[in-house]
C-alpha cells in the first residue's frame, strides 16, 4: 500500500528562478507560486489569484499548465514572449523561469523585528517622519516597505522605507508617514502617544524596486508617495546609475511640498540628467508660486516628452486615483505596460494596506 502510494502521489519538479539562481521543488498538485511561499521563498506576489499580475515570470525552458486562462490578465504580446502567471502556472516538468532584476537576497522571505521610535519630525501638517531603532540589522531594496504594529493599536500599517539601504543592512530605518483622519495608529502617533514605545516591524515587502536598465525613467509621486522614490533614487546615486530621470511631486499647495533639499542633492550629484516637477492643485491662484498647477497627473507629458523613449520606464507611488490616472497618460506616450511599476498606497478604507506592483 506505501508503494503505491508514493507512485501514485504528487511527483515532484524542479523550479529554477533566474538571475536569481534559486531553485525549489513543486508538486503537482501547487501552482509555482504556492509551492515556493511555502518553502519560504519570497517570489514577488501580491494578490495569489491571478489578478494583479505581480507574479509575471518569463519561461524560458519547460513545460507549464495553466490553472486558469493567463489571457485574463496577460497582453497578447506578452503571451507570445512566454510570459506565465506563477500563481496559475503548475509545473509539468522541471522549468526555469527568468524574473528581470531579481537577486538571491530578494527571494529571502520577510521576517520580524523589534523596534523603538526614537525621532518624529513633522514635515508638513500632515505627513511626518519617524525614525525606529531595530533590534538588529535589516536588509531592503530602495522602493520596499515594511509592516508596522504595536500592542495598543489593531492591526498592522504598510509603509515605505524613506531612507537608501546598505549591503549590509541598517539597524535605524525612517518612514514618512500621512496622518489619517481617525487612524488609530496615526492619531496616537501624532499625538505623540507612541513616543518610546516598542513596535513590532515585518518586512521587507513589496516588488517595488528600480529595474536594471540604462533607459530614461519618469517617476510620480503624490503625498507620502515620495518615500520609497527617495529610497530608490538616492540608493541609485550612490551606486551611480546612469539614467535620465525627470521626477514629478504632485501637492496640494506650496506648504505641503517636503523634501526639497534631498531633491536638490539628487540633482546636483545625479549621474545623467536630473529634473524635478512639483506640481500644486490647490494653490491660491494670487499667490508667489511660478511653477506648475493642476493635477501632476496632466504635467507628465510637458515635463517628461522629451526623455521619452521605446524603453522608458515608469515608477509611480501614492494615492489610487492619482496612479489610476497617470497610467492612460503614460501609455499616451508611449510607455509599455510591462515598464510600468507603481505602488499603490491604500488605507483601511480600501480593505488593503498595500498594492506594490513591478
Amino acid at each position: 500500500m506505501g508503494l503505491l502510494k508514493t507512485l501514485l502521489g504528487p511527483r515532484t519538479r524542479q523550479v529554477t528562478v533566474q538571475p536569481a539562481g534559486t531553485s525549489f521543488e513543486v508538486r503537482s498538485n501547487q501552482s509555482i507560486l504556492e509551492a515556493a511561499l511555502s518553502q519560504g521563498i519570497a517570489f514577488p506576489h501580491s494578490c495569489t489569484v491571478g489578478t494583479c499580475g505581480s507574479c509575471k515570470c518569463r519561461l524560458t525552458t519547460g513545460r507549464i499548465r495553466e490553472i486558469s486562462n493567463f489571457g485574463y490578465v496577460l497582453s497578447a504580446e506578452e503571451l507570445q514572449g512566454n510570459i506565465i502567471l506563477a500563481c496559475q502556472a503548475a509545473a509539468c516538468s522541471d522549468v526555469e523561469l527568468e524574473v528581470p532584476g531579481l537577486s538571491a537576497h530578494r527571494l529571502q522571505p520577510a521576517a520580524d523585528y523589534t523596534a523603538t521610535l526614537t525621532q518624529s519630525v513633522d514635515l508638513t501638517h500632515d505627513i511626518r517622519e519617524i525614525t525606529l531603532k531595530l533590534d538588529r540589522p535589516l536588509r531592503f531594496d530602495g522602493g520596499q516597505y515594511a509592516q508596522l504594529a504595536c500592542d495598543s493599536v489593531y492591526g498592522a500599517r504598510a509603509y515605505s522605507f524613506a531612507m537608501a539601504p546598505t549591503a549590509a543592512g541598517v539597524e535605524e530605518v525612517s518612514f514618512f508617514v500621512r496622518h489619517v483622519p481617525e487612524g488609530q495608529f496615526t492619531d496616537r502617533l501624532f499625538a505623540g502617544e507612541l513616543d518610546g514605545e516598542t513596535l513590532r516591524l515585518h518586512g521587507p515587502c513589496g516588488n517595488f524596486w528600480l529595474r536594471e536598465s540604462r533607459a530614461s525613467m519618469i517617476c510620480v509621486a503624490g503625498g507620502s508617495g515620495l518615500a520609497p522614490l527617495l529610497s530608490m533614487l538616492e540608493d541609485a546615486c550612490a551606486r551611480h546609475v546612469g539614467r535620465s530621470c525627470v521626477v514629478l511631486f504632485g501637492a496640494r499647495t506650496a506648504a505641503d511640498l517636503y523634501a526639497e533639499d534631498r531633491l536638490s542633492a539628487l540633482a546636483q550629484s545625479w549621474n545623467g540628467a536630473f529634473r524635478f516637477v512639483p506640481v500644486l492643485s490647490d494653490e491660491l491662484p494670487d499667490s508667489a508660486w511660478q511653477g506648475a498647477r493642476g493635477l501632476v497627473t496632466t504635467a507628465i507629458a510637458e515635463a517628461a516628452r522629451d526623455l521619452i523613449s521605446g524603453e522608458s520606464e515608469a515608477y509611480l507611488c501614492g494615492p489610487p486615483g492619482m496612479i489610476d490616472a497617470a497610467i492612460p497618460e503614460l501609455e499616451a506616450l508611449g510607455i509599455q505596460a510591462p515598464n510600468m511599476h507603481f505602488d499603490k498606497f491604500l488605507d483601511g478604507s480600501h480593505g488593503l494596506s498595500r498594492q506594490a506592483l513591478g
